[in-house]
């Protein structure tokens, strides 16, 4: 009993730490079942697009601050998802995103970067990073990330110019368009499976 507990009261933070942060002043629509392993993750996933003004809002002001209670973020499973609302060709192959092709090429290196770098504490970092140079208007830049966190450009360089890049992005739109309920906006945060209705405008 004791860890369902914790586990609950774990779930309802994550929720209160997003709703609180992007000051929500309705409810939340969404529940849980609360997980009776203390040692069960929340399930969070973030669908967003790399040049959206909201998105990028949410990553660098309010996502973030679940890095900062080690406790909260040790039973979160948080999952990026860098599609949005793009939309694929009548080809199947190819795709055009909504803020046009720098936005594209964005998505496929952050989607590049959750898999070089599989890991939460590697990938999120670079993508955090991206996401602050498209808040600060400065996205153009976004190779100076490699340098600011030391890391190697070179599988993430492979992983777009190769194609490969793509290929992850239309894995990434498969799991977007599955969505139940379908995503209505960008972001759409789910968490345990619902999505919570309201965040970050």
């Amino acid at each position: 009993m004791a860890s369902s507990s914790y586990s609950s009261t774990k779930a309802l933070s994550l929720v209160f730490y997003i709703t609180l942060f992007c000051f929500l002043s309705g409810s939340v629509s969404a529940s849980r079942t609360s997980p009776s392993d203390v040692n069960s993750k929340v399930k969070l996933g973030l669908y967003y697009e790399s040049l959206c003004p909201y998105s990028a809002n949410f990553i660098i002001n309010y996502l973030v601050k679940i890095f900062e209670d080690v406790d909260l973020l040790s039973i979160v499973d948080l999952h990026l998802s860098p599609w949005g609302n793009a939309k694929i060709r009548a080809n199947n192959s190819t795709f055009d995103c909504q803020h046009g092709p720098s936005e594209c090429l964005l998505n496929t290196v952050e989607a590049c970067a959750i898999d070089s770098w599989p890991e939460l504490n590697k990938h999120f970092p670079f993508i955090y990073c991206i996401e602050s140079l498209v808040y600060e208007h400065k996205y153009s830049q976004w190779e100076t990330c490699f340098d600011k966190l030391e890391l190697d450009p070179k599988p993430i360089v492979d992983c777009y110019t190769s194609g490969y890049g793509t290929q992850l992005e239309l894995k990434y739109a498969a799991e977007t368009n599955s969505l139940v309920p379908p995503h209505q906006y960008v972001p759409w945060v789910v968490v345990d499976g619902q999505p919570l209705y309201e965040v970050c405008y």
